[in-house]
């Protein structure tokens, strides 16, 4: 009996050690985003046609939670949720999507309502998909063009069919049409931890937002400055960085 009564103890001390573990991890997760000058929650949008208008899309969720609908200021600051989010826009281009999706926290899928989505939408998705991709979250576009509107849940339904073949844990395809569905996509951009991407999250990686060039005197360039903020693993100031495209 003792030796019953001090296993279920220490069964019930281990639980109780992870559950505290779960939600340190979770804290330092979300912390960087903590705070008036937290780190923005990076958002890529990406169109699954041709003819998806992204700023309609941002202009849709910037409203939804009153905030300004200037598309020019990609970074925004929700005051409902205390949050920033920094909007990044998909081309409906394979290499552009492939390269904004791997700094994004969160991936907005956009799906067209009037046409079925294109070979090269389908070859887009595989191919975030096999890069590695953090939360998604799909919505759709023009929903309220759909006639009669009794087709509307129909359409609904047959939208998340289709990408429940890419992301089965989807349950909801989200309206942009729509003020209190594009306010629950926000809430969830505010809301949830990013679950993040483990090749990108293994190392130091940054998402540049403000270059300043010196002034050029010769052919000599050098003290060019970068602005962002560290994700990942922790960046040594020694140590050399990469910049894509540059060397």
């Amino acid at each position: 009996p003792h030796q019953q009564l001090m296993s279920k103890l220490d069964r019930k001390n281990q639980a109780r050690q992870k559950q505290q573990l779960k939600h340190q991890e979770k804290s330092h997760a979300i912390g960087i985003f903590s705070g008036q000058n937290g780190a923005p929650r990076q958002v890529t949008i990406v169109p699954l046609g041709d003819k998806i208008d992204v700023s309609a899309v941002i202009r849709s969720l910037n409203e939804s939670v009153d905030v300004s609908d200037d598309v020019s200021q990609t970074r925004v600051r929700v005051d409902r949720f205390k949050q920033n989010i920094m909007y990044i826009p998909a081309r409906y281009d394979l290499l552009h999507a492939l390269d904004v999706c791997r700094v994004a926290d969160f991936v907005v899928l956009v799906l067209p309502t009037d046409e079925e989505v294109a070979e090269e939408g389908e070859i887009l998705l595989r191919s975030i998909e096999s890069q590695g991709i953090s939360n998604v979250l799909v919505t759709a576009q023009g929903l309220d063009q759909v006639n009669p509107p009794k087709r509307r849940p129909q359409v609904v339904s047959s939208l998340k069919s289709y990408i429940n073949h890419f992301f089965p844990t989807i349950e909801k395809v989200l309206s942009l049409d729509s003020r209190q569905e594009s306010s629950n996509v926000v809430r969830s951009l505010c809301t949830a931890t990013p679950k993040g991407i483990r090749w990108r999250d293994d190392r130091s990686w940054m998402l540049i937002q403000d270059i300043n060039w010196p002034d050029v005197q010769g052919n000599m360039i050098d003290d060019v400055v970068v602005t962002g903020v560290v994700r990942g693993k922790g960046l040594k100031a020694d140590r050399i960085v990469h910049i894509p495209g540059w060397g």
